[in-house]
């Protein structure tokens, strides 16, 4: 059982990662080679004509691997007899990639910018801090081995979907379980 586990894990980052990074290139050349440089060229210089072209390349690219990658990892699921549902899985990958980025940010805190304390901030920084530390804990650990940070952008979508759809099925479980009693 245990083993069907780590197989189904690895088998879905392994297959997450490799339809999510095709679905990534197809959608750079299209936006690089085709929209960028066939239809667009010289004619837009304008910032916010450049900066909604990016926001838009940007998106659909992204949201391409999210869900290339969701598909990918269902697909491996179905394969081991276990059928999950694509929403909570998308949301789970959407969302890994901002975690890494959040937990990135808890390593190096300046908390001198709040300035000279008052009372309420005298009491509520040690607390920030003291969390802070605590739910980075494993991204200092990460750093502190030395291992490029870049793997976690890398396996965030992967490790985000696992995580959202095991979550939402713990959670369904629980609240089935409550109906149950009433």
């Amino acid at each position: 059982m245990k083993t069907n586990s780590v197989t189904l894990t690895l088998g879905q980052i392994a297959a997450g990662g490799i339809i999510g990074l095709g679905g990534g290139w197809v959608c750079l050349f299209v936006f690089e080679n085709f929209i960028w440089q066939m239809l667009l060229g010289d004619r837009v210089n304008h910032g916010f004509w450049v900066g909604l072209f990016l926001f838009i390349s940007l998106s659909v690219t992204y949201g391409v691997v999210i869900m290339g990658a969701s598909v990918g990892m269902r697909f491996v699921s179905q394969r081991f007899g276990i059928d999950i549902p694509l929403k909570p899985l998308c949301s789970g990958a959407f969302l890994g990639p901002p975690a890494v980025v959040g937990l990135l940010a808890l390593l190096n805190v300046p908390w001198e910018i709040f300035g000279k304390p008052n009372l309420i901030l005298a009491l509520l920084i040690p607390v920030l801090k003291t969390l802070a530390y605590i739910i980075s804990l494993p991204m200092r650990g990460w750093v502190f081995v030395g291992l490029p940070v870049e793997i976690l952008y890398i396996l965030a979508i992967r490790i985000g979907g696992i995580l959202g759809y095991r979550l939402a099925t713990a959670e369904t479980t629980k609240m089935s379980w409550w109906w149950t009693l009433s």
